[in-house]
């Protein structure tokens, strides 16, 4: 992943300023502890001023639709603090100025607020994108002296630098760099003579605006090697299109904004031509997606992960809990024991006497050989019988309960297998959305705190056949009951063969007959959307709609089904690619 670089800032500033100067904040809201959303009302519009200064990604971006859905904002119920504040003072506010001071990563916003006693006050919120010491930051303009922040970070955080309400605001330490508008090529080219490093290294460590990346780019577009060209090597013609590239480069007359499309790389000016890249409409527009992308991926882990943890710990308990009822449920020639030595100490009686510490008897249960039994010589004979007995139907209890929880516990571990399988098919944050719902409604998962955050549609995998028929795949068990719900009596059911998959249904054959082109075809699919995705010959059931049946108080997902058929395929992703809709 490429860092929120300083020229892409720059860049963005210049799109913002015609745009946002001297519009009004209409709303603020701060989805999480690293996130601000600020909804600006300028140019006629509506915009969404997203701000994070997550340590991963920190970045800002006047969201697209798609930019928010690839974020998926959750806004908490009740705001924490520091939003408050922000609401108090910049709510109804108009923007005066939007700047970077320097080359810093810094984005300011100016504008006028109101006291208590109706005086206009200055104020800048503070936006600074610097890794881990990211921080929003509002502060006084006159007085200098901060209001709030994000985080706060005292001096045992930062001996140079502490951040919190009440104390003066001063911007990072300076990194020296120069300005390459103020250096003339005669002096680029006599620090070039005398800097013996990598010529990326060089530009990002000495130049503002200029970040690694960009630097490697401008070298590629020299075509200079930074692997092996040291700075006191370099040939003058390549140094003057190195010092006229970067120049152009930070002057924003390169502008190029484009994303690779594996979408692990961006940036603002596309010089390096070996790298495959989608163009993007605007900067802000590149930021938007590339950064967008970079949180879903890794809202997405964390959250599949969290999920993994919950179902595999309680896989872990219940399987715990199902060795130890099948060691009791096992435990048959102990419980014959007992009985079998009550058995003949009550035919034996006459031979034993109280005080005994045993009985030796012959055994009739196995051939009259003589056996010893234990005896509590407190106890009499026939009270010692009574033991036995009590002991047997005892351990006969149990064994009989834990026969029965354990046809329980290995329902429930079949459930969390296939939940699991759900998992590793979920493809969006609502996939994992609709996994944890359905933990919850099982009282697996915890309660997480609620935000407020519009229902969304249930949207299985759609798939089209060759020969035109709708075919539709759950990803999880409340899409296969959907898929259940919503489907005909004559359309085709298909499930992997006694193996944790989703519920797929062919579509519409109420008027058609289906052909076996379609039936192969979505065989595969079932088969590529079960647990047996990477193996051979995975077997495949169909049947009609009509004769799968969920019993009543089931598990989400579980159906039964009669008049079935079966059909053994390989799975293969293209072909099952080639079928889904886009």
């Amino acid at each position: 992943m490429i860092n929120y670089d300083s020229l892409s800032l720059k860049a963005q500033v210049n799109e913002f300023v015609p745009l946002l100067t001297g519009g009004r904040v209409h709303k603020v809201q701060q989805p999480s502890r690293n996130e601000l959303l600020l909804t600006l009302r300028a140019s006629g519009k509506n915009h969404k001023l997203y701000i994070c200064v997550d340590p991963k990604y920190p970045h800002l971006a006047l969201l697209s639709k798609q930019g928010q859905e690839l974020r998926n904002i959750e806004i908490p119920k009740t705001p924490p603090m520091f939003c408050m504040l922000l609401r108090k003072h910049m709510e109804g506010c108009k923007i005066n100025k939007i700047t970077q001071p320097g080359f810093n990563r810094i984005f300011e916003i100016c504008f006028e607020s109101y006291s208590e006693i109706g005086e206009r006050v200055p104020m800048v919120l503070s936006c600074e994108f610097m890794g881990k010491h990211s921080n929003i930051i509002l502060y006084n303009y006159e007085t200098n002296m901060m209001m709030g922040c994000a985080h706060n970070v005292s001096s045992e955080k930062s001996r140079e630098r502490e951040v919190a309400g009440g104390l003066p605001y001063i911007y990072p330490p300076e990194q020296n760099k120069l300005d390459i508008n103020r250096v003339s090529q005669e002096e680029f080219l006599r620090f070039i003579n005398v800097v013996p490093m990598a010529l990326n290294e060089w530009l990002n460590d000495n130049f503002g605006f200029i970040s690694k990346a960009i630097a490697s780019e401008i070298c590629a577009f020299c075509h200079i090697d930074t692997c092996e060209n040291k700075v006191s090597a370099l040939p003058v013609e390549k140094a003057k299109c190195l010092y006229r590239t970067t120049k152009r480069v930070v002057n924003l007359e390169l502008l190029n904004p484009s994303i690779s499309k594996d979408m692990k790389l961006y940036s603002p000016v596309r010089l390096d031509r070996n790298i495959d890249w989608q163009p993007a409409g605007s900067v802000n527009d590149m930021i938007d997606r590339y950064f967008g992308y970079q949180v879903l991926k890794d809202n997405f882990a964390r959250k599949k992960n969290s999920i993994s943890d919950i179902i595999k710990k309680e896989l872990n308990k219940k399987k715990r809990l199902s060795s130890k009822h099948a060691k009791t449920a096992d435990s048959g020639g102990k419980l014959e024991k007992y009985r079998e030595y009550a058995d003949l100490i009550m035919a034996n009686l006459y031979n034993i006497h109280p005080g005994d510490e045993a009985a030796k008897v012959e055994n009739i249960y196995n051939q009259n050989r003589a056996i010893e039994i234990p005896l509590d010589p407190a106890l009499s004979p026939s009270a010692n019988a009574q033991k036995y007995y009590r002991l047997y139907n005892k351990a006969k209890t149990a064994a009989n309960h834990s026969e029965g929880l354990l046809k329980s516990i290995r329902d429930d571990i079949r459930y969390l297998e296939d939940v699991r399988e759900s998992l590793n098919r979920a493809e969006s944050l609502q996939d994992l959305d609709e996994i944890r719902q359905e933990l919850l409604s099982q009282g697996i998962a915890a309660q997480k705190e609620q935000v407020a955050r519009k229902k969304e549609a249930i949207k299985p995998v759609e798939f089209l056949s060759s020969d035109g028929f709708e075919i539709l795949a759950g990803k999880n068990n409340r899409q296969n009951e959907f898929i259940l719900k919503i489907s005909s009596p004559e359309d085709i059911w298909l499930h992997a063969l006694d193996i944790p998959g989703s519920h797929v249904v062919i579509r519409g054959s109420k008027d058609r007959q289906i052909p076996e082109t379609t039936l192969h075809e979505a065989v595969y699919i079932a088969a590529w959307y079960s647990r047996g995705r990477d193996s051979s010959n995975v077997p495949v059931v169909f049947t009609k709609r009509k004769f799968v049946k969920k019993p009543s108080g089931s598990r989400p997902g579980f159906a039964v089904y009669t008049h079935e058929k079966t059909l053994w395929v390989n799975p293969e992703e293209e072909k099952v690619l080639a079928l889904r809709k886009s």
